[in-house]
């Protein structure tokens, strides 16, 4: 049963079920049709925090109807009130939802360009009478928004006062717009302290792109904060490299400088770190534009850089020449006064081994007397340079080595060994693309069921009214690229399963129904094309020249060799069963009759690759 109370946002954002709450709209998307007969329209309201980010101290609504006429139509800005609206956790943050099978009245307060002129009031999506409680508390947001820019707001304003009582007032700002992101204050080190969103500018000294989630910057612009850890220049030690709690013994050593208190920890959140992993390295210079300093979690201060919530594949990290940026060429002045002072600076021994090796094993050109020196012969194969993977610490492994198993073999003492089915691990080898399945480009998106509280279903209704969604699902048959012994050998082969997500970070396409949008079929067979090359070309026309669409697979294709991430998974087997073979597991788990099976198949998927267009 719903409340009939007036609560504020912050409040709303803490409850789970049906109330009433308004606020000011700060931030909208237009409606959009979902996947079964509903049209959904999402808006951001706030009663305070208007100084920070649309996201902060905000409660998402979903408003969903089977007709137009009922949605509520916000503009930023506005007042909106709702009542009777559920709120839920989605993607593990509260939002509010009006399922089309609710009754949810909406009323939207605007003012008028005209300042002496009465605000329009909308009601829906039948009107009805606000209550005095209501309109007041609407008002006043509205009237703080539209004249001075700054709102007033009582907290007592969304309770019936029962005892004459002093009301505590909260001032709170908000501009008369949303500010640009490019507008958020620039600081040096020197000046960072926790607060507000601000953008720094700063050069890469090291980096740890490890983790797969996030990734580990310490930048320096040469100045120096007091908040900051003290790096000494003897031990040049900054703690455990992507370990708080000194979990892991491996120690990041070897502090190429500054040292000091000059250097603050960034850490990344995709889609920043994925950003970051194939564009930034050491020494380059890097201008963060939407950071958040906070206390470190041990000592000091550090930054970091979240998903922007209004633009999520919007890219906060940017490389900055000081060709053409009066901010970076203090940076290096002030870092050429520094080494000036300090020496140079230190080079990382792993990397001073590693080129001083490279040179040694750099081979000679063959001199020929009265000849001119010969170089060495270079590889003539050409990697395609448009798909991309993340900077995985995988080392890369051919496709034979990985089809051979060679690591699932286990031996135990008492001269026992067996193979492994499968085992969950990464691996990055260079491939080429020889064909695919399904053999239509129509059928590579097909539908799957969908369960999500978009579908705006309460969940005892969910399974009688479950809702389809489209999803990528293909498969890739490629092949490695190392020289083959003998040549007339045929290449070791690898099924490449393409699903889901991974799909659409391989294609950035959203799936959809292939056959009604020839548009977006047109836009994935040109990714495609820079993935296989003419090798769909070469089949379609095979295929009108015999009149055949059995498996046909062209010697020689246009497509070039590429490197991607593949993941090793196991799925339960589907070959016979044994009836008369001893069941321990339970009746359900009959054991299979081919020997090391173990009851599952070997399964590989792509991963973190990315084709770019």
């Amino acid at each position: 049963m719903a409340s009939s109370e007036l609560v504020d946002i912050s409040t709303a954002c803490s409850r789970r079920g049906h109330l009433s709450t308004v606020g000011v709209v700060v931030d909208t998307l237009p409606p959009y049709r979902t996947k079964g007969s509903s049209v959904c329209v999402t808006f951001t309201i706030k009663d305070c925090h208007f100084d920070k980010a649309t996201w902060y101290g905000g409660l998402k609504v979903k408003y969903f109807s089977d007709t137009m006429d009922a949605l509520p139509n916000p503009r930023v800005n506005d007042v909106v009130l709702l009542r009777n609206v559920r709120i839920n956790m989605f993607q593990n943050k509260p939002t509010g939802v009006a399922s089309q099978h609710d009754t949810v009245p909406w009323a939207i307060f605007r003012s008028d360009s005209d300042p002496s002129s009465s605000p329009s009031i909308t009601t829906g999506p039948v009107p009805f009478p606000l209550k005095q409680l209501e309109k007041r508390a609407a008002l006043m947001l509205l009237d703080g928004v539209a004249t001075t820019g700054q709102s007033t707001v009582p907290q007592s304003v969304l309770q019936e006062p029962v005892l004459q009582q002093t009301s505590q007032v909260v001032q709170v700002s908000m501009p008369a717009s949303n500010p640009k992101r490019g507008f958020l204050p620039f600081q040096l080190i020197r000046d960072v302290q926790p607060g507000p969103f601000v953008q720094i500018l700063g050069q890469v000294v090291k980096m740890n792109t490890i983790d797969s989630e996030k990734c580990i910057m310490y930048i320096t612009d040469y100045t120096s904060n007091e908040s900051l850890m003290d790096i000494k220049k003897e031990d040049g030690d900054l703690g455990t490299e992507g370990d708080t709690y000194d979990y892991l013994s491996r120690r990041k050593k070897n502090w190429p400088g500054p040292w000091g208190k000059m250097t603050i920890q960034v850490t990344l959140w995709e889609p920043h770190a994925t950003f970051a992993r194939e564009h930034v390295s050491g020494g380059k210079l890097v201008l963060l534009t939407y950071t958040r300093i906070k206390p470190g979690r041990d000592s000091g201060l550090e930054a970091v850089v979240h998903e922007d919530k209004r633009f999520p594949n919007k890219i906060h990290v940017r490389l900055i020449s000081d060709d053409h940026d009066d901010r970076a060429r203090e940076l290096m002045e002030r870092r050429k006064e520094y080494w000036k002072i300090h020496g140079k600076p230190s080079e990382d021994p792993k990397k001073a081994a590693k080129r001083k090796k490279n040179d040694q094993k750099k081979p000679e050109g063959k001199v020929e007397e009265g000849r001119k020196t010969l170089s060495m012969p270079v590889s003539r194969t050409k990697t395609n340079d448009y798909i991309k993977t993340r900077s995985y610490d995988v080392p890369p492994r051919s496709i034979d080595y990985i089809l051979s198993g060679e690591s699932h073999i286990n031996r135990l003492s008492g001269g026992i060994t067996y193979r492994l089915p499968f085992q969950n691990v990464c691996y990055r080898p260079e491939v080429r693309v020889v064909d695919f399945f399904p053999p239509n480009l129509e059928d590579f998106a097909v539908q799957v069921p969908m369960g999500s509280i978009m579908t705006g279903d309460d969940n005892e209704n969910a399974a009688s009214t479950q809702r389809m969604e489209w999803e990528w699902r293909f498969c890739l048959l490629v092949e490695g690229t190392e020289p083959q012994v003998p040549r007339d050998q045929a290449r070791e082969q690898m099924k490449l399963f393409v699903t889901g997500a991974e799909g659409v970070h391989l294609l950035s396409l959203d799936p959809t129904n292939l056959r009604l949008h020839p548009s977006r079929l047109g836009e994935l067979r040109e990714k495609l094309f820079i993935l296989w090359g003419d090798l769909e070309e070469l089949k379609q026309k095979h295929a009108a020249d015999t009149g055949s669409t059995a498996d046909w697979v062209p010697s020689k294709t246009s497509s070039l060799p590429f490197k991607c991430c593949i993941k090793e998974y196991g799925v339960p087997c589907t070959h016979p069963r044994n009836p008369d073979a001893m069941v321990v597991d339970g009746p359900d788990r009959q054991v299979c009759v081919e020997p090391d099976c173990f009851g599952w198949e070997r399964r590989f998927a792509m991963f973190g690759t990315t084709i770019h267009s």
